[in-house]
């Protein structure tokens, strides 16, 4: 691309492009994230991280264009447009890295509460087979016991009956 057949607007594009790739002081980084991390919510304390990691691999180039546009304006524009975009391409592959990263943590996490929740299962699982085990044994225990209990509920119902000629001697010698 050569820097003389570009236009004024273009050329405002790559003044536009060098001031919104800053430069970060490492005295100021720390300073400002030592400041600003109490007060941070988890969702912007990663976006700061994800700003952090995309320009910090870039701040000796930046630095190098900041020069390069005091000493030749004409190149820093073609440049900083070069730069611009692979810092694009740096921070969607940062992205997508961070994001199955989480994605990774998020789907371990899953895992480990499928296991838990199959452990669970499965000793709910043997409760009731136990349970089940327990209620045929009481069912074929009561089964057993229903015949020589139903004769002696009869028996007890109808004492005069079975013992009827008994009963009448009895009363008589009285």
């Amino acid at each position: 691309m050569d820097a003389s057949n570009s236009s004024p607007d273009q050329e405002r594009e790559g003044e536009q492009q060098l001031s919104a790739l800053p430069i970060v002081c490492e005295k100021d980084n720390s300073q400002e994230a030592s400041d600003h991390t109490p007060m941070l919510s988890p969702s912007q304390q990663e976006a700061e991280t994800r700003h952090t990691l995309v320009t910090e691999p870039f701040q000796p180039i930046l630095k190098v264009l900041a020069d390069l546009e005091r000493d030749d304006p004409k190149f820093a524009f073609p440049a900083a447009r070069l730069v611009g975009l692979y810092r694009r391409l740096w921070e969607s592959c940062l992205s997508k890295h961070i994001d199955g990263q989480k994605l990774e943590q998020s789907n371990q996490i899953l895992k480990e509460a499928s296991t838990h929740l199959s452990k669970t299962r499965d000793g709910l699982q043997l409760r009731h087979d136990k349970q089940l085990s327990r209620l045929r044994f009481f069912e074929q225990a009561l089964e057993s016991s229903r015949g020589p209990l139903i004769r002696v509920l009869d028996d007890w119902d109808h004492p005069c009956r079975l013992n009827l000629p008994g009963f009448l001697d009895n009363a008589r010698e009285e």
